[in-house]
């Protein structure tokens, strides 16, 4: 049954679970707190060890041309993801609307992406293609990469997104190419790397400023084509542009086959997990809303443990109700309904955002004092006579103590929430 809003009533594991996470943000804080603040690299997390956004699923592939989608269901689902407190949100936007020159979905579209910058959040867009290929509108393969470029080239110019994930799951567009299992082509590496340089150019010549990456299906990794994957994403890592690589996680054993490929193949580039679930298909894990609400607690350890810098949730419809997804309604009324409900997993990740946030203001407040006083370290220290500048190494002492008072202070709120909780319960 999913918890009424006005509980929000998150269980003791959890807790305790949010509790350990708090150890490893303040530990992975530790990259983030020099001795002097560091430039931001591209794809990197905004604000601290790792950044969360969320899918929005009324907005995404051929959702906005559906009938019950309504510009108030709409509304009601960005609302919700935008409660959560996540620092991005995700459209996997399908290209249809385009083609077919329907106005009314691409206005739609238009004002979501104006909402969700003006509710100052960034707005990552993945290549969904076109729901309009799939079936009796499949392309051949030298069609499908024809359209590909336009396609992203004409949203980048139109959205101007903060990221882009170009290349969804290579995986992923086999349905919509006619050819897919006999054009060799199609499996090439060569191929898919002349396919992202193009789609980076073409994405950077309209959005110099938005940050490009590609992304895989982890359990790609352990298939018979795993060679292929591996490939790829070792050369793709070469591409002037490209900025991240990512990987989609769906169980544990999508996290191992990441977590050993990145052990055996050290990467040059940011590390992302842009979509994750803990089952394949929205179902709750175990059958327990209150297994995801752990989960959800545990993938954004497993994210810092591989320094991923996004970590993006993929059904989020299961943040208002497990029947949004498994029951799939058509009645705008009851989406509406259903959208002012709230599960356990919901709680857990904005406990999860309080956490982070918590850490990333005290991390960014210790690196400015640090900047601070490296600076002045470095205006008192004295040229020597072959024109070298003797430095200080102050700033390692001056993390220590903020760790510290860093860890007590989320120490004392989680621990005064799980006694408030567990005298309400």
């Amino acid at each position: 049954m999913n918890s009424p809003p006005q509980s929000r009533r998150v269980s003791v594991r959890t807790l305790l679970a949010v509790l350990v996470l708090a150890v490893l943000v303040t530990a992975g804080a530790a990259d983030f707190i020099p001795g002097a603040a560091p430039q931001q690299a591209h794809g990197q997390a905004l604000g601290g060890p790792v950044s969360l956004a969320a899918v929005f699923t009324r907005a995404s592939y051929g959702g906005p041309e559906l009938s019950y989608n309504t510009v108030a269901v709409e509304d009601a689902d960005l609302s919700m993801l935008l409660a959560t407190h996540v620092q991005c949100i995700r459209i996997d936007i399908g290209y249809a609307p385009w083609l077919q020159n329907n106005q009314t979905p691409i206005n739609e579209m238009t004002s979501l992406v104006q909402q969700i910058k003006a509710a100052g959040r960034c707005l990552i867009i993945a290549d969904a293609a076109s729901e309009s290929y799939r079936g009796v509108g499949k392309l051949t393969w030298s069609q499908f990469l024809a359209a590909w470029v336009p396609r992203v080239s004409a949203l980048a110019a139109l959205y101007h997104p903060d990221y882009y994930v170009v290349v969804k799951e290579p995986g992923w567009y086999v349905p919509m190419v006619s050819d897919a299992a006999t054009n060799p082509q199609f499996q090439s590496v060569s191929v898919w790397l002349s396919l992202t340089q193009n789609l980076t150019n073409a994405v950077h010549a309209v959005s110099p400023s938005t940050v490009v990456g590609v992304a895989i299906a982890a359990n790609s990794l352990t298939q018979k084509d795993g060679a292929f994957y591996s490939q790829y994403l070792n050369q793709v890592q070469a591409i002037p542009g490209m900025s991240f690589i990512g990987f989609d996680i769906y169980g544990t054993n999508d996290q191992t086959a990441t977590q050993n490929y990145l052990s055996a193949n050290p990467p040059s580039k940011s590390v992302w997990i842009p979509e994750t679930w803990s089952t394949p298909n929205g179902a709750a894990l175990d059958g327990n809303p209150s297994q995801d609400a752990a989960w959800i607690v545990s993938i954004f350890t497993f994210a810092l443990s591989v320094h991923a810098a996004f970590l993006i949730p993929f059904y989020t419809d299961d943040f208002a109700s497990y029947n949004l997804v498994v029951n799939a309604p058509t009645s705008a009324a009851q989406i509406l309904s259903l959208y002012q409900d709230r599960t356990p997993i919901f709680s857990a990740l904005e406990n999860v955002m309080s956490t982070v946030s918590t850490s990333s203001s005290l991390a960014s407040s210790t690196s400015i004092q640090s900047s601070t006083t490296a600076t002045q370290s470095s205006s008192s220290s004295h040229t020597s006579q072959s024109g070298s500048v003797s430095t200080t190494s102050s700033g390692k002492g001056l993390f220590s103590a903020a760790a510290i008072i860093l860890l007590v202070v989320v120490l004392l709120v989680l621990i005064g929430a799980v006694i408030y909780f567990r005298r309400r319960a």
